[in-house]
């Protein structure tokens, strides 16, 4: 019989419910007590745990106070406005998102991975699976922040070090490719009944679609290097090519949560605190003819479409219209709405990124281009007609100099992006497009916040946790820069 994701996610909502918030706490707990006891706890439930969490954090407050106003893409109202300003001062913000990073993803892969490497519990197989989701989220926290605990991050449960030390972003990366190699290796040739049956709610145990996102979550990392360093990230792309690819919208890696309350946004919509789409956001869309503009808006005030100026200082914002402004679209704000991790529509666009700025193959990177933009129609379900239009259009085939069509792969990628806002905003940081977003804020009516008005770089290390782990966390501020917002992480170079 088949069983649709959205079933198989509702098996495992309730066992991670019924058994990993509760059940496996005093599991864990007793493990810590008397090691001999580890054998008992249930890595399936870990390891689903850690997954839900993860996708989860693409709409948490990372997101709706922080990531998805950086990138352009939405503007919160009430409170959470204060950070569009590019203010400061979100202490606790910072120490929620750093705790919940850790505590909810990286605390429950650690234990997975753990299980998975000895005893009787010992499985090759769920330990590459469990290792993919544990480099996603620590990519997530080192993103962010830049410098992080990492070879002895989210060990405290395990080692008992409470004070870990913080490891460069550029070991960082390095490892991860590392790891995601390893797994690759591993699952490329796995049996799928040594997999995570009912608990793998992403791709059935389907180990084909575990290798090809594993693979082009690679991709993404070798890619946001860059700038940084630029014959790493080539040995690694060369790598990816040579490994299985997403290609199609059934190797996208999405989740629906069908636990209550559902989706964030659509909480965002329907009450407080509002999200109303980006001026910048809406604008690309409409100026494109671009037919994801009603999938990814709602109809304004005035029955058409109309986005919110990021960055509007307090003194006008209550002149801004806000309220009347777009809501995003019922295929982003419902409670059953999908989020994503990783897209094929994305891994097209950084194999068009690769081909013009590595190979300088105009041709390929067009037809990468191209299927890159096809492949984001069809995740939203655009018909036929409005694709075949489209794909006609001007903006669907790169033109003119290398610098042009640079852009037009670093704007489309941005919009294919589209929900997960965190990983649009590591993207503008990284390229640089759209220019818009990453330009300097000049007009009067704009705040420029504590950053002279560009957009912010990271989050900053807690005064929490600089006082509780503060030597490892000045060491790594004296080798990253000021704990400020506006100091470039490792890889960002524009």
């Amino acid at each position: 019989m088949k069983i649709s994701k959205k079933n198989i996610l509702k098996l495992v909502s309730a066992l991670i419910i019924g058994t990993s918030m509760s059940s496996c706490e005093k599991m864990l707990e007793d493990a810590r007590i008397d090691p001999d006891t580890v054998a008992t706890v249930d890595d399936k439930g870990l390891f689903a745990t850690a997954t839900r969490e993860l996708f989860l954090q693409t709409t948490d407050i990372s997101v709706i106070r922080f990531a998805g106003m950086y990138g352009h893409y939405f503007v919160s109202g009430s409170d959470f406005r204060k950070a569009d300003l590019y203010l400061d001062g979100f202490n606790d913000r910072y120490e929620e998102i750093y705790e919940k990073s850790y505590g909810d993803v990286i605390r429950y892969t650690e234990e997975t991975l753990y299980l998975t490497s000895t005893g009787d519990t010992k499985n090759e197989v769920r330990h590459a699976m469990a290792d993919v989701i544990s480099v996603i989220g620590f990519a997530r926290i080192t993103d962010g922040f830049g410098d992080i605990p990492y070879t002895e991050g989210g060990k405290g449960k395990i080692d008992e070090n409470i004070l870990p030390k913080y490891d460069s972003q550029e070991s960082i990366y390095h490892d991860l490719v590392k790891r995601l190699g390893e797994s690759i290796d591993v699952l490329k040739s796995a049996n799928p009944d040594d997999a995570y049956d009912e608990a793998d709610f992403i791709y059935g145990n389907d180990m084909d679609k575990w290798v090809r996102f594993a693979n082009s979550m690679r991709l993404r990392l070798a890619m946001r290097m860059r700038f940084a360093d630029e014959a790493f990230s080539r040995e690694t792309v060369t790598k990816c090519l040579a490994e299985p690819l997403m290609e199609t919208v059934e190797h996208d890696a999405w989740m629906i949560d069908t636990e209550d309350p559902g989706n964030e946004w659509y909480y965002a919509r329907v009450s407080s605190p509002r999200v109303k789409l980006s001026e910048l956001f809406i604008n690309t869309l409409k100026d494109n003819n671009d037919p994801r503009l009603p999938i990814f808006a709602s109809i304004d005030k005035d029955g058409g479409y109309s986005g919110q100026l990021n960055g509007i200082d307090d003194a006008y914002f209550a002149g801004s219209g806000f309220y009347d402004r777009s809501d995003m679209g019922l295929a982003l704000s419902s409670q059953d709405s999908k989020h994503y991790l990783m897209t094929a529509s994305e891994t097209w666009f950084l194999l068009a990124e690769v081909a013009l700025a590595y190979d300088g193959d105009d041709t390929k990177a067009n037809e990468y281009y191209r299927k890159g933009i096809i492949t984001s129609l069809n995740q939203w379900s655009v018909s036929t007609l409005d694709t075949n239009d489209f794909m006609n259009s001007p903006i669907a085939s790169l033109s003119g100099d290398k610098a042009h069509m640079e852009e037009q792969i670093g704007d489309q990628l941005w919009i294919a992006l589209t929900p997960n806002y965190y990983e649009g905003w590591a993207h503008v940081r990284r390229t640089g497009f759209p220019k818009a977003a990453s330009a300097q804020r000049t007009k009067a009516i704009l705040s420029k916040g504590v950053t002279n008005g560009y957009i912010p770089n990271r989050f900053k290390y807690s005064s929490f946790e600089i006082s509780n782990n503060g030597e490892n966390v000045q060491i790594a501020i004296d080798r990253q820069g000021p704990n400020k917002i506006d100091t470039p992480i490792w890889w960002d170079k524009n």
